[in-house]
């Protein structure tokens, strides 16, 4: 009961700022969080890739990631996201192939950064248990609720940071979620990025033998197009380096 009155308000919070005007590009990948921008409106963004993850016991390869993102209005844009995997474990070789659960959410923007004022936003989600391949979907509805903050240093450097919680739709008690970014542009359509972002479970995971799990990635973004970006990165687990980590590559394309 209580995440419906969070959710709620922070539907709410909007109504409390002037709306502004949706930047004219922003890609939420690569990377493990997401950045405050939200599409203008009406606008129509599709943002796909490819993957491949290693944990202790298993190989993931992820065929296609797909989000896309719809500008609801000046402040607010839905999102709609999927992955299709082929799930591979590492000793005994079985292999499960399927679609996740379809997750749907919300970008809402709470203020507009100007100056020494931070750019702020809500990011809440929803992940389907009935939408998907059996072998990919939770048991119970998972929701996810995060803040989203970003300072624009510099023309060339920016600070992101965010924090929320998980559930993951099998334990009533959610995840705690949080990171911190570095981006960088050091020439036109060229960025960086490294990133820390980290979870704090509330039993201890038996593999890494922590409650919490520590990571850092990385990659680079290109322009070919104003409205068209390109991506790679790389993913390291801090504790586990060399059981745990991931690459991936992708294009974000603005349609309209």
């Amino acid at each position: 009961m209580k995440f419906k009155y969070v959710v709620l308000t922070a539907m709410m919070l909007p109504m409390m700022v002037l709306a502004q005007e949706g930047v004219g590009f922003t890609a939420d990948r690569p990377g493990a969080s997401t950045g405050p921008d939200v599409l203008p409106l009406h606008r129509v963004q599709w943002e796909t890739g490819v993957g491949f993850s290693r944990t202790f016991d298993s190989e993931a390869f992820t065929l296609n990631n797909t989000l896309l993102r719809y500008g609801l209005t000046n402040f607010a844009e839905l999102r709609l996201g999927f992955d299709i995997l082929n799930l591979r474990q590492r000793h005994t070789e079985d292999s499960k192939y399927g679609v996740s659960a379809l997750t749907i959410g919300s970008k809402i923007k709470m203020l507009e950064g100007a100056g020494l004022m931070p750019s702020v936003s809500a990011l809440i989600e929803m992940a389907c248990p009935h939408i998907g391949s059996r072998d990919f979907v939770p048991d119970h509805l998972a929701p996810s609720l995060y803040l989203l903050v970003n300072h624009d240093v510099a023309d060339w450097l920016g600070i992101g940071y965010s924090a929320g919680a998980e559930w993951g739709g099998s334990d009533p008690a959610p995840a705690a979620f949080w990171a911190l970014t570095l981006s960088f542009a050091p020439v036109d359509k060229l960025g960086l990025f490294v990133e820390s972002y980290n979870r704090y479970y509330q039993t201890k995971d038996p593999l890494l033998n922590s409650k919490g799990d520590y990571s850092v990635d990385f990659g680079v973004t290109y322009m070919v197009h104003p409205k068209v970006q390109l991506d790679v990165a790389a993913d390291l687990n801090l504790q586990q380096p060399d059981k745990y980590y991931a690459v991936s590559a992708g294009v974000a394309w603005q349609i309209n």
